[in-house]
C-alpha cells in the first residue's frame, strides 16, 4: 500500500468514526438530553474538520498558531464535557 493510499484509508477512517460520534451524540441528547456527548463531538469537529480546512487558509509559517488556537478550543469543550459529566 502506497503512502497516498494510506493516508486515504486513515482520512476515511478518521471521518467514518468521527461521522458515528456525532450520530450517537445527537441522539443521545435528543433522547436524554446529555450535553457531555454534544461537547465532545463538539472538540473533535473543531481539532479535525475545522482545523484541516483553517490550515488550508494560511501559510506554512502560521499554521503553528491555528494549531494552538484550536487545541485550546479542543480542551476547553473536552472541560465542559468533565464538568459535566461530574454534576
Amino acid at each position: 500500500m502506497t503512502d497516498a493510499q494510506l493516508k486515504t484509508v486513515f482520512t476515511l477512517l478518521n471521518y467514518t468514526i468521527g461521522l458515528f460520534i456525532t450520530v450517537i451524540s445527537v441522539k443521545l441528547y435528543a433522547r436524554k438530553g446529555l450535553l457531555a456527548p454534544l461537547y465532545i463531538t463538539t472538540a473533535i469537529i473543531v481539532a479535525g474538520p475545522i482545523e484541516n480546512m483553517l490550515m488550508q487558509m494560511v501559510s506554512r509559517e502560521d499554521r503553528w498558531i491555528i494549531d494552538q488556537i484550536t487545541s485550546v478550543i479542543f480542551l476547553f469543550f473536552l472541560l465542559l464535557a468533565v464538568l459535566e459529566l461530574s454534576k
